[in-house]
């Protein structure tokens, strides 16, 4: 992403980007960190009283202000008057001139995100890319702030804020390439929401999917043993149900139809086997290339949510089944 005038760039090693050079280098860690706290902010200012707690809560306020009046002398030096800016109240980062900090267009590009997330397509996945681009890695990786308890809290609640909003975009990344049938880019993406966090069951029964539709049991087989062990090793628990199934599925010369699947669904269904219809349905969902059973199978969870009152659960997975349809008949979805 281009920026024209300067860029805060704090996802993953912090970068300040001036006319194309990094001024990060010349600037102390704690002066960064608060450049970082600041821009988190933007365009709201942040009391200039709780900027001095957060960074030298063991001073008195006396000594905490003083300090933070040089760690905003030293900043303006190294990045211009105009862009960190404060009064006798509060400090804020002007945002005018082409001024970009990623962290705000990461959460804007991810709230916009979660505002239309049932909706998701193939049409989605350019915007998706440029989201994943902008997360390079943790909230200021690799910058140790020293005597700084309190911004060592905001910043490992932000770390963690903000690699949840990832891992999201992932997933909608994948669900997106699903879609359009780029088996490949699903495969990468899928592999790399794998790494990001290895405990999210539902990334390797996605990927185990593609797998399958593509006829390759051998890497499904591997994804199911890749998810066994990292299961095992840090919660020591087995892979459920549905993830269980598509290795069965796999382990199969020819796996079980998907119609079947679908009738022993709807018959565990009507025994008031609601969880065991809700696993067979998930499993054939994530390994079925078909969407009319693609929808089918969301229909029925969406009929088992609706049943145990599991909230804005049935209206989301009717909308899957809708895009499903969509892509059966070739429309938009």
């Amino acid at each position: 992403m281009d920026y024209q005038k300067a860029a805060f760039l704090f996802l993953g090693p912090p970068r300040v980007l001036m006319d194309g050079e990094d001024a990060a280098a010349r600037i102390p860690a704690k002066h960064l960190a608060l450049a970082a706290y600041v821009a988190s902010s933007a365009p709201e200012r942040v009391a200039r009283n709780r900027v001095a707690m957060v960074f030298w809560s063991e001073k008195s306020d006396d000594a905490s202000y003083y300090r933070l009046r040089h760690a905003l002398w030293e900043l303006r030096r190294a990045i211009g008057d105009g862009l960190l800016k404060s009064d006798h109240r509060s400090c804020w980062l002007c945002l005018d001139g082409g001024v970009k900090v990623d962290v705000l267009d990461f959460r804007t590009g991810c709230q916009a995100l979660g505002a239309a997330a049932h909706d998701i397509t193939g049409k989605d996945i350019e915007r998706l890319r440029g989201l994943v681009l902008l997360y390079r890695g943790d909230l200021l990786e690799g910058l140790t702030v020293r005597e700084a308890p309190l911004f060592e809290e905001w910043l490992l609640s932000e770390r963690e804020r903000l690699q949840l909003l990832y891992l999201d975009v992932l997933w909608y990344l994948s669900k997106a390439q699903v879609a359009a049938k780029p088996a490949d880019e699903a495969v990468q993406t899928l592999n790399l929401l794998i790494e990001a966090d290895p405990l999210r069951e539902r990334s390797y029964r996605a990927l185990m999917g593609v797998c399958l539709r593509r006829g390759d049991r051998t890497s499904a087989l591997k994804v199911y043993a890749r998810c066994a062990a990292s299961l095992a090793a840090e919660l020591g628990a087995s892979p459920s149900p549905p993830t269980q199934r598509l290795r069965q599925m796999a382990l199969q010369d020819a796996p079980e139809p998907a119609t079947d699947e679908i009738r022993r669904a709807t018959e565990l269904l009507q025994k008031g086997k609601r969880q065991e219809a809700w696993d067979v349905c998930a499993t054939l969902e994530a390994a079925s290339g078909s969407p009319a059973l693609v929808s089918q199978a969301a229909l029925l969870r969406a009929e088992i949510a609706l049943a145990e009152g599991r909230q804005g659960e049935p209206l989301r997975l009717v909308r899957t089944a809708r895009q499903a349809l969509g892509r059966l008949f070739g429309g938009v979805s």
